[in-house]
């Protein structure tokens, strides 16, 4: 009788120890449960907001808490469909910004202390400004390199001036004479042309800004005037629409630099003289 009673108490406890453990199991705290990778890379890629006009001149707003500069650089660069390009230094920066409807130049300024752009300026005034590329740089870093923009299909070669005078007849020849003269100085860059072809002018420009000149069509277009203390974006613009700037600004400094100049064929191909 003992035995069955040890017996029978033993399989109550057993059983009272069970439904103890099955009824604090119901109150028990839940398990924290960890985000799958890819949970996380979600959510920190909503720790920035993006807004970009449609057309230019471009209008940003950003909010953004501790964000990788290099996520949105390449947001910018999707929806302006350029190359973003970021120097080593700022590939490893984050940004807390919060701006709104400001310039695309001002908000770049924000992402890096020293910025640029390279722009395609044509020679039509009512065509924007083309952006090709933009660059975040950190202070005292090198710039980046021209040479993408500065290479062309193929620079072109011309002799310019009065072909058919000799040299010394040429040299002779006082200054308020000459057919064509380009003079460059602090207050910009001045032209004297007088029925002088279109080709040679760029030619000489180029020449006097040192940067290379393509020709792409053998233009008849004539250039006859003068222009006195432009700078390049105004001269450009006062010769042909069918000319192509290529330029950089460093928005740090709001320095623009040439980098090249290019003829392209025209909507049409008549013959056109610059007064």
């Amino acid at each position: 009788m003992q035995l069955k009673f040890a017996q029978g108490w033993l399989v109550s406890a057993l059983c009272g120890g069970a439904l103890l453990s099955a009824a604090l199991s119901l109150f028990a705290a839940p398990q924290r449960k960890t985000l799958p990778a890819g949970a996380k890379t979600v959510a920190a890629k909503v720790a920035w907001k993006l807004k970009l006009s449609n057309e230019p001149p471009y209008l940003v707003s950003l909010k953004a808490e501790k964000a990788p500069v290099t996520e949105i650089a390449a947001a910018l660069g999707r929806r302006l469909n350029i190359p973003a390009l970021l120097s080593p230094v700022i590939r490893q920066q984050r940004v807390t910004v919060d701006i709104s409807d400001a310039p695309l130049e001002s908000a770049l300024l924000r992402l890096a202390p020293q910025p640029y752009i390279d722009y395609e300026l044509s020679g039509d005034p009512a065509v924007q400004p083309k952006l090709i590329s933009l660059y975040l740089h950190a202070l005292n870093e090198p710039p980046p390199s021209a040479l993408p923009i500065v290479k062309g299909d193929a620079e072109s070669i011309l002799i310019e001036g009065d072909t058919e005078e000799g040299m010394a007849e040429g040299a002779e020849k006082k200054k308020e004479e000459e057919p064509l003269r380009v003079t460059l100085d602090k207050n910009g860059i001045s032209l004297r042309a007088k029925q002088q072809p279109l080709v040679v002018v760029l030619h000489e420009i180029a020449l006097k800004v040192d940067i290379p000149f393509e020709m792409k069509y053998e233009s008849s277009e004539v250039v006859d005037g003068e222009f006195n203390s432009y700078t390049m974006e105004q001269l450009v613009r006062s010769l042909s629409p069918n000319i192509r700037l290529y330029q950089r600004t460093d928005l740090s400094t709001s320095e623009t630099r040439p980098l090249r100049l290019v003829l392209v064929p025209p909507a049409n191909a008549q013959p056109t003289t610059k007064m």
